[in-house]
């Protein structure tokens, strides 16, 4: 069977009734979505069998479903016979990574998507009280350094780059009207396109710094252990080294840049040194596009649904 180097989806790619073929599939992953529902007191098979996507957009309902598929996903994975080398995930996803590198188990996981879902929506609505609305969108055609640049040369109030996806995709968070602003000041520079995302929140920017002393501090009560696998953060693109470390990334993240371009470039070196595959465990296409893009050696397979992992387990046995 190969072994796998698990990339794990983040907001945005959530969608109604995703991972509910795995629960049919898995007693194991019914197992796990009951345990998410008690720790989480959503009742989340609930919630993705007949929730609407306006539902799934919330905070908390976003970082609650996408981390559950993920986990589903890595769950049926291991229980048909799949190993991994590494783990590594966006944003939200990184926190699937720890799951998986042995970090932490699955209730104290799902409590700290709790309270990390909850402390990020309420200072959101903190600042849109304050401020206005708030949002972020993906601007396809230029890379970090000149969405970066471009945002400090036209200084534009309340916009950051919050997201390095790929050397042709960034993602800018902050207030709507501002967004609006860089939407023309990235265009004039050759962004071929701005895309508003499915988040309700500037996430990965200064907005977000009001979260983190809190949210530092809850870390501080939770059980970490050092990691069992390899663990990239795509904080900085580098390896978890020990539990205390694991909880300094997930404090930081709040407000900082993801930078999933430099963890795509260690991930790559990794699969080739390992000889292994890379697969998005998750629910959706995003970190496979991205990785794609990357142009990567090793492509990037899909498997987040019953179906895919199947159709890869018989193509290896055949």
């Amino acid at each position: 069977m190969d072994v796998l180097i698990a990339l794990y989806p983040g907001q945005g790619s959530q969608k109604p009734k995703m991972a509910l073929d795995l629960y049919d599939a898995s007693k194991q992953v019914r197992d796990l979505f009951a345990l998410a529902s008690d720790v989480s007191g959503l009742d989340l098979y609930q919630l993705l069998a007949e929730g609407s996507e306006e539902e799934l957009k919330q905070t908390v309902a976003t970082q609650l479903a996408v981390t559950l598929a993920s986990r589903s996903a890595h769950l049926r994975l291991t229980e048909l016979g799949f190993s991994f080398a590494a783990h590594s995930g966006f944003s939200l996803g990184e926190l699937s990574a720890f799951a998986g590198g042995g970090i932490l188990d699955d209730e104290t996981l799902f409590s700290l998507i709790n309270k990390r879902a909850v402390l990020m929506d309420e200072e959101a609505k903190k600042i849109e009280e304050v401020q206005g609305k708030l949002g972020m969108a993906a601007i396809i055609g230029l890379d970090y350094a000149t969405v970066e640049q471009a945002l400090e040369e036209a200084q534009i109030p309340g916009l950051y780059a919050s997201n390095d996806n790929s050397t042709t995709q960034v993602v800018i968070a902050g207030l709507q009207e501002s967004i609006a602003q860089g939407k023309e000041v990235l265009q004039a520079k050759g962004a071929r396109r701005v895309i508003p995302l499915k988040v309700s929140g500037p996430f990965h920017t200064p907005f977000m710094e009001g979260a983190t002393e809190p949210f530092s501090a809850f870390l501080e009560t939770l059980d970490f252990k050092n990691p069992h696998f390899l663990v990239i953060s795509s904080v900085d693109g580098n390896v978890i080294k020990d539990s205390q470390q694991a909880k300094e990334h997930l404090a930081m993240q709040l407000a900082k840049p993801v930078r999933w371009t430099e963890a795509m470039k260690h991930l790559s070196s990794l699969a080739q040194e390992k000889h292994a595959q890379v697969a998005e465990t998750g629910f959706g296409t995003v970190l496979s596009g991205l990785w794609k893009n990357s142009n990567a050696e090793i492509p990037c397979r899909n498997l987040g649904s019953e179906d895919a992992i199947w159709n890869y387990k018989k193509e290896l046995e055949s």
